[in-house]
């Protein structure tokens, strides 16, 4: 159910977009898992509802650096999302999940080049 290509870097700004509401859209995402310290990986993950989000403070999903104020901390460390290429995708369930953005396939049904 393919329909084009898409290139990484549209992925990754309409990750970050909000509706009129200020809300994050939500967007179809597949990609492979991989870990190298466990050498495993190699499954494909389907998420057909996702939203990119930077992490949790005080049990709430923080979407933007700027929600709910400029001054806020996401908890726990830094988890150097640019440099090591991950994001955080909030799940319908309500989980978070971090995925390899160059392990990324399929965006909202379309294929994924570099």
């Amino acid at each position: 159910m393919t329909t084009g290509f898409i290139q990484l870097s549209e992925v990754l700004e309409n990750m970050k977009q909000f509706d009129e509401t200020g809300k994050p859209v939500s967007f179809h995402v597949k990609f492979i898992t991989a870990d190298r310290k466990l050498n495993t990986g190699g499954e494909i993950i389907d998420i057909p509802s996702g939203r990119y989000c930077i992490g949790k403070r005080n049990g709430e999903v923080v979407f933007d650096s700027r929600w709910p104020s400029r001054n806020s901390e996401v908890s726990g460390r830094d988890p150097h999302h640019w440099s090591n290429a991950t994001r955080n995708i909030l799940l319908p369930n309500g989980r978070i999940r971090k995925l390899h953005i160059r392990l990324i396939i399929e965006f909202n049904h379309k294929k994924v080049f570099f």
